[in-house]
């Protein structure tokens, strides 16, 4: 779809990356720009070529390893930026600034190119030079962890790099818009995203909340919970499920209908205020039956549930399978299996498989890039001999 934009990524761990990276899923040529030592992404474990953290958001870039305090690094830059479509980064400002490629800069170069940027806490204000990751910007101070940890317990541990995906899918969006905008008028814009502000977004039901109402609904432990069969259950096969309904249908669906005449639970407001031992009756009801047995009653009673899943359970999940959500790929000839990017092609209402290109090797693509650029073999040995480009292997 997006096979005629060229994006410069001078991004690195994750929620910049990630923004480049549904672009490239979507067939545009992301430049991807690394220091010598690599993206810090690719030196942690977890896969072949890197982390786990590293592919998912830099398959099917380009990559060139640059040192920013060389002498022809900015050249080189400079003269991606004059092609480019879009430059994404989330260096800290200031260092942008000393290395000249900040927005006021790179517009008057190339005044129709879209300039985002990813930030931690904003582009102004106090902390616009503060750096963080996405347990503490999007996660931490973002309100989240907060949010959702019970009172009198340690908060919960948050699994990797989730902000930063959800940051980097609204810094897509953004960007996307202002490509957009700027095929029609030629100018292009600055956008920013930042860890924070993202972070207040997905919690935006509590924080609209708390600014328009003064109330704010904290997690609380199972038998507390406001609405009480909106909740987890365990079945007596030691599975768990997430049920979402009320009463009235939950006791239909299971044959329980003394419940209803049940004076604890003779209204939605008792039912709420009488919470705890209405959660004790839907734990004796669903801990007395397997999952398999549980499942069918409550379908065909249309109370909403489902499983909670392991990762083995939700990799052969048929919806999974359906919708190609894993994609078989191949890396330096071997089987690789992806993550497919959430957003799905839809063609007579049927969703199209995509194969998705490897991460690239560090620097794997720098001769190529700079032949386009105009350089010549001369002007590449030179980089090697001057640290412009890492040394040939």
């Amino acid at each position: 779809m997006l096979q005629a934009l060229r994006v410069i990524d001078f991004a690195s761990m994750v929620a910049g990356p990630a923004a480049a990276g549904f672009l490239a899923d979507w067939g545009a040529d992301v430049i991807k720009i690394e220091p010598h030592e690599g993206d810090k992404m690719r030196a942690r474990p977890g896969s072949p070529l890197g982390s786990a953290n590293y592919d998912p958001h830099n398959r099917g870039k380009r990559s060139i390893a640059l040192d920013t305090s060389a002498p022809d690094t900015r050249d080189i830059i400079l003269r991606l930026v004059r092609d480019a479509d879009l430059f994404i980064t989330n260096l800290l400002p200031d260092r942008l600034a000393r290395l000249q490629l900040d927005y006021e800069t790179l517009h008057a170069l190339n005044p129709r190119m879209v300039y985002g940027s990813v930030s931690s806490f904003g582009q102004v204000g106090p902390d616009r030079n503060r750096g963080a990751s996405d347990n503490l910007g999007f996660w931490a101070r973002g309100g989240g962890t907060g949010l959702l940890t019970v009172e009198g317990r340690d908060p919960l541990p948050i699994r990797q790099a989730v902000g930063d995906r959800s940051t980097g899918m609204c810094a897509c969006a953004g960007m996307l818009a202002a490509l957009f905008e700027a095929q029609r008028t030629g100018i292009g814009r600055w956008i920013d995203t930042s860890l924070i502000g993202a972070g207040m977004w997905a919690f935006a039901t509590d924080y609209t909340n708390m600014l328009n109402y003064d109330r704010s609904v904290p997690s609380r432990d199972r038998h507390a919970a406001a609405i009480p069969l909106a909740n987890y259950f365990r079945t007596r096969d030691g599975r768990w499920l997430q049920l979402n309904t009320d009463l009235p249908e939950f006791a239909a669906a299971v044959g329980r209908l003394d419940l209803l005449a049940d004076p604890r639970f003779a209204s939605p407001r008792l039912s709420r205020e009488m919470r705890a031992a209405l959660v004790d009756e839907a734990d004796a009801i669903i801990g007395a039956m397997d999952l398999a047995e549980l499942a069918p009653l409550l379908d065909a009673g249309k109370v909403k549930f489902e499983p909670i899943q392991t990762l083995a359970d939700v990799v052969a999940d048929p919806a999974v399978t359906a919708n190609h959500r894993i994609v078989a790929a191949e890396r330096e000839g071997r089987p690789f299996r992806q993550i497919a990017s959430p957003c799905v092609e839809m063609r007579d209402g049927a969703p199209v498989p995509h194969s998705y290109r490897s991460p690239p090797r560090l620097g794997e693509h720098a001769e190529a890039i700079l032949a386009e650029l105009g350089y010549d073999e001369a002007d590449v040995a030179r980089m090697r001999a001057n640290g412009t480009l890492p040394a040939a292997a």
